[in-house]
């Protein structure tokens, strides 16, 4: 299996992930390794070594195995991994356009894209790829309040020969632990691509462009044209990533007068008698 690890990045690994995205780097060499030794020693050889040789994370448990099984080896087959980072560019939707088209050029079999402000566990990849789905995302929420689900059901439609988006519902209340699709959210499913593993056969079917945006929505995006050409989109709610929340505090005269009816005390304990003056009525 030829895998290719699509970063759509901004800049580089923000300052809050930049460990985990190292450990990640670890975790996809010692794969591709393992297959590689799979391969020189043998099927038989390589499941009496297995037991010797340390966990691929030490986090895994019963349910989210980041080891493959023998299985799953035998299905993996020799593991290649490139890492392709096409940051740098102001329109997100611009960068994932350009990642598939990479992969595409290298031949890979997946795409396994993640933004540079999740966080996720080493098993997400594998847990994904279990589904054997055209494009399934681990379930994440939106980085801005109120936080909700980025699992969306779409709304379409036909208006004297032309399609009128109508908008979207976001999707509230689900199962965890499964799977969702169209069926399980009674209409057509669209995702955020925050961590998105994706069938590399699925770009070869539907037609370019796969992503369109002028900086936002391009997952919606990619979601409604896979529905549009009858390709399901999934999300995995046993796997589930963090998003880091980007929402700085701004100093403006609002905020002041609010602090200043808020916090008191503060302002009391600060600037004291000049506090005191104003509240009299008495201009400093």
């Amino acid at each position: 299996m030829r895998l290719m690890l699509g970063l759509p990045w901004y800049k580089g690994p923000d300052e809050d992930t930049y460990p985990q995205y190292f450990d990640h780097q670890m975790y996809y060499g010692a794969l591709r390794e393992r297959s590689l030794v799979r391969q020189a020693i043998g099927p038989e050889n390589f499941s009496k070594l297995l037991p010797l040789l340390p966990p691929l994370d030490e986090g895994q448990d019963a349910l989210h195995r980041a080891d493959p099984t023998e299985e799953e080896w035998t299905k993996l087959g020799k593991v290649e991994v490139v890492i392709c980072n096409r940051g740098r560019l102001s329109l997100v939707g611009k960068a994932r356009e350009m990642l598939v088209e990479d992969a595409l050029e290298l031949g890979a079999d997946y795409l396994f894209c993640w933004d540079a402000d999740m966080l996720f566990p080493a098993y997400t990849f594998l847990q994904l790829w279990r589904r054997q789905k055209p494009a399934v995302a681990a379930l994440a929420y939106t980085a801005r309040e109120p936080i909700h689900p980025v699992v969306y059901r779409m709304r379409w439609h036909e208006e004297q020969g032309m399609e009128v988006i109508d908008g979207s519902d976001v999707v509230l209340d689900f199962p965890m632990g499964e799977l969702l699709g169209d069926d399980e959210i009674g209409g057509p499913l669209a995702f955020g691509t925050g961590v998105v593993l994706f069938d590399m056969k699925l770009f070869r079917e539907m037609p370019k462009p796969w992503f369109n945006s002028t900086g936002c929505g391009e997952d919606w995006f990619f979601c409604h044209r896979a529905a549009k050409h009858g390709i399901p989109r999934y999300v995995d709610t046993s796997v589930e990533a963090e998003h880091k929340m980007h929402a700085p505090r701004w100093a403006n005269s609002a905020r002041y007068w609010r602090d200043r009816e808020t916090q008191r005390e503060a302002y009391q304990a600060v600037f004291g008698e000049a506090v005191r003056r104003v509240e009299r009525g008495k201009v400093i």
